[in-house]
């Protein structure tokens, strides 16, 4: 990631000015509050790659008649890795600066590099469901561990968790809140239908049901709203909202411009079901100041810097919590 330095663009800032409106980038936003729910944080790390794996599904009982010999199955173990990253940046500035800029403290607002760091969580994670690319993040999406995408229709040449579509079914578009509601319900139908490695019923009954986060472009908020949160729609008669009517759980809107199309996303909340994204932390970030005290360069060229670093790893754990509303 590239490095900062403080630009000074205007003498002004040297000059007795009005501070009213100082905080135009000073209150950097961090990050939602609504990423735990889709996105498992900060999994402790003490190696450059942590590895994980899970079982598949026990072999279901099959009938013994007399004289036969109990049958054998056999299923496999599941292996996948996270590499822990570097990730850094920093402001450097000169101490003439420090001393005579009159709005602001630099090397506070220097110090703000922590509230990007919280949010750095939350920019992987949509780089990750949006298979976006980004040259300052992750340099390819990583995959789950059964070797397709985030959100696929097939895995391993077979429909995706037993059912066609997978986890990625096509919607019917956001330009209604109709349409919306018939794709929240196709959404949460696929999921009562996905089947273990053995056929079985993948998600236990009520797990679907018991509440989910919706990520949808910031742009459809209305239609969202009106899909989600309207209690009646008015026609010719009254027509109520099937999912407050009829939806167990609670529905977490989160509106965001980091989604620019109209593709959407459901996010199953329970607790008994893993997050479908996770982070690893290696390292927590941490702010270094280099000023006279240890830096050669700020005692022969008077140039301070604040600097942020951490190591932490983004991977995608078997996606069964989730599924994309692809339109």
């Amino acid at each position: 990631m590239p490095h900062s330095t403080v630009n000074i663009t205007s003498d002004n800032l040297f000059r007795e000015i009005n501070g009213a409106f100082q905080k135009t980038y000073r209150d950097i936003i961090g990050r939602s509050s609504n990423l735990a729910s889709c996105m498992r944080l900060g999994v402790p790390s003490n190696k450059r790659k942590e590895y994980f794996g899970y079982l598949e599904s026990p072999p279901k009982l099959s009938r013994l008649d007399r004289g036969e010999s109990v049958s054998e199955d056999a299923f496999k173990a599941i292996s996948y890795n996270v590499e822990n990253l570097t990730w850094a940046a920093s402001i450097a500035y000169y101490e003439e600066d420090l001393e005579d800029i009159n709005l602001l403290d630099v090397r506070a607002h220097a110090g703000k590099l922590a509230a990007r760091a919280r949010a750095h969580s939350e920019q992987v994670f949509f780089q990750i469901i949006t298979g976006g690319s980004d040259a300052s993040l992750l340099k390819a999406i990583p995959t789950a561990p059964d070797g397709a995408a985030l959100f696929a229709t097939t895995a391993g040449g077979s429909n995706r968790f037993g059912v066609s579509s997978g986890n990625l079914i096509s919607g019917g578009g956001v330009s209604t809140s109709a349409l919306v509601r018939t794709d929240f319900w196709n959404a949460v139908q696929q999921g009562m239908q996905f089947q273990d490695t053995e056929g079985e019923p993948l998600l236990s009954e009520g797990v679907v049901d018991s509440g989910v986060t919706v990520i949808f472009n910031a742009a459809n908020l209305e239609v969202f709203l009106e899909a989600f949160k309207q209690t009646r729609t008015v026609n010719t008669a009254a027509v109520t909202n099937t999912i407050l009517e009829g939806y167990g759980g609670s529905v977490k809107l989160w509106p965001t411009a980091r989604i620019t199309d109209n593709d959407w996303f459901v996010f199953f909340g329970s607790d008994s079901i893993q997050r479908p994204v996770f982070e690893t932390v290696r390292q927590a970030p941490r702010l270094i100041e280099e000023d006279r005290a240890n830096s050669e360069r700020a005692r022969r060229q008077r140039i301070f810097s604040t600097i942020l670093d951490m190591r932490s790893g983004y991977g995608v754990n078997l996606p069964y919590g989730a599924i994309k509303l692809n339109n």
